[in-house]
């Protein structure tokens, strides 16, 4: 998949880094629930995940990304965590083992 979000340069656009406090993406009641999702995970070991989607999907990716200011990374990780939960896969422990129920 192609990088979403701008590396180096200078962009005219401001840009409100959530990691200041008190400044922020703007939350409305439309992304509220999806926000909470979307919150950063501490702790967990990441793994890198390599894949094709469709142009389509990459430009709807890079538009969230780049609106609502979140990463590639955590809408792809809640996206198939809610794909699994649907199919009823087992969680895994941390060390990224599935312990068969």
């Amino acid at each position: 998949m192609a990088q979403v979000g701008k590396r180096g340069g200078s962009s005219s656009r401001p840009h409100n880094d959530a990691r200041v406090p008190g400044r922020g993406p703007v939350v409305t009641a439309s992304t509220e629930a999806l926000t909470s999702k979307l919150e950063p995970r501490k702790g967990p070991v990441k793994v890198q995940l390599n894949t094709w989607v469709l142009a389509s999907t990459e430009a709807r990716l890079k538009w969230l990304a780049e609106n609502r200011e979140f990463t590639v990374t955590s809408v792809v990780d809640v996206a198939l965590q809610e794909l699994l939960d649907r199919y009823d896969v087992p969680s895994a422990d941390p060390d990224g083992q599935i312990r068969e129920q």
